[in-house]
């Protein structure tokens, strides 16, 4: 299986390259998800015949090394796997595709090695320091308190519960397939996190970034998208953090463009 080894702590990161002959983009998905999501999204099948499409799971997801300790998910270490990657498949710079968690690392990879980045697509997050008051933040940690006791199946019960919603299929089948220690950890990591760059006027990346409006996300990716430099801001009336991910239509062709002109 291929795997890209950190060249900070040895841990490796699993993906997969769908081939072709186009520039090369980087899927990364949200907290609990393994990169078979972001492979059967809209937006990864509108743009397969024309990019070299590449998915990588998070550390602590899917086929990734899985370590137990929060200091092991810092962002610059989250980076460097994402570098790892790049090197693994030789390729210089590439595109990077980011949903909700996903997106917020594609943030991180655009403040720590913007050398390597052709263009950044965001999707559900911001740069900024958590806020650990909204609901799913509260749900991701009723979620966490729940897995300690009755694992990925009390997460994610403890999880829909908290936002009024079912995860969908078959991801949710997936997301039960998690380390629950890891996924404890990568979250104690996140309760640490401040913010991610400290002038995001000081870019010059091509950025598109979006969000639903019933995204409680939406008000600081907009506030990302106009402190960087020429970024192009999408909201998308009505879609929530969940669902603004499977939107295709409002984004495929601006990502389609932004992806040809870089």
């Amino acid at each position: 299986m291929p795997h890209a080894t950190n060249a900070t702590d040895g841990l490796r990161t699993y993906f997969e390259d769908w081939g072709g002959s186009g520039a090369t983009a980087v899927f990364y998905t949200g907290f609990l998800d393994p990169l078979e999501v972001a492979q059967a999204s809209g937006l990864a099948l509108g743009l397969r015949d024309e990019f070299r499409l590449v998915f990588a799971d998070h550390r602590g997801h899917g086929r990734s090394d899985k370590p137990h300790e929060p200091e092991a998910y810092a962002l610059p270490t989250r980076v460097a796997d994402h570098v790892a990657v790049l090197d693994e498949l030789g390729v210089d710079r590439a595109h990077v595709i980011g949903f909700s968690w996903g997106a917020r690392l594609g943030f991180a990879i655009g403040e720590h090695a913007p050398d390597r980045v052709r263009s950044l697509v965001l999707c559900g997050n911001q740069p900024y320091e958590w806020d650990l008051t909204t609901p799913i933040a509260h749900a991701v940690a009723a979620g966490v308190d729940a897995s300690t006791t009755t694992g990925m199946e009390g997460f994610l019960d403890a999880f829909e519960s908290g936002l009024g919603v079912r995860l969908p299929e078959p991801a949710r089948t997936l997301e039960l397939q998690n380390d629950p220690e890891a996924i404890r950890a990568a979250w104690t990591s996140v309760l640490a996190e401040v913010s991610i760059a400290d002038d995001l006027s000081t870019w010059q990346l091509p950025c598109l970034i979006y969000a639903g409006t019933a995204d409680e996300m939406h008000a600081d990716a907009r506030r990302a998208a106009q402190e960087i430099p020429g970024a192009v801001f999408l909201s998308l009336p009505e879609h929530t953090h969940i669902s603004a991910e499977g939107e295709v239509e409002e984004v495929l062709g601006a990502v389609r463009q932004l992806l040809r002109s870089h």
